[in-house]
């Protein structure tokens, strides 16, 4: 007997195909821990209307969770970064958050968020390949 399904290993995603997954993972989730719907943010330095820099994110479940922070080139070295994170924690806990949360590539952020109080909670050594993935964690 067949399998009733077909599976397809596709290159190139619709878009909208993996944003279906993330909706049925994040009302499945939901479901599971009953803590409502995720919330995402966005903070944002602008120039001219262009953006510069910025941070995002999702709260959820008494959780923030990073979802990328990034900075011009020209403009880094200014405590831009820094100040994203601090007005991400500050909003965080007006959401009733109780810790942050990220995962970042030590070639992208080296030391970045230990500065700032973070804890290492897990690491993926050469992956990439020559650096490591890292998670991070602060309590609020």
């Amino acid at each position: 007997m067949g399998r009733p399904y077909h599976l397809v290993v596709e290159d190139d995603p619709d878009p909208r195909d993996l944003a279906l997954l993330e909706d049925k993972l994040a009302a499945a989730a939901v479901t599971a821990v009953g803590a409502g719907e995720e919330e995402e943010f966005g903070i944002f330095v602008r120039d001219a209307g262009r953006i510069v820099a910025g941070a995002s994110g999702s709260v959820w479940g008494g959780c923030c969770q990073i979802h990328a922070l990034w900075v011009d080139g020209p403009r880094r070295g200014c405590g831009l970064a820094t100040e994203l994170m601090a007005q991400t924690e500050a909003m965080a806990r007006r959401r009733g958050c109780r810790l942050v949360m990220g995962l970042t590539y030590d070639a992208l952020t080296r030391d970045f968020y230990d500065r700032l109080g973070y804890r290492t909670v897990g690491v993926i050594e050469d992956c990439p390949a020559g650096t490591a993935t890292r998670w991070y964690r602060k309590d609020l």
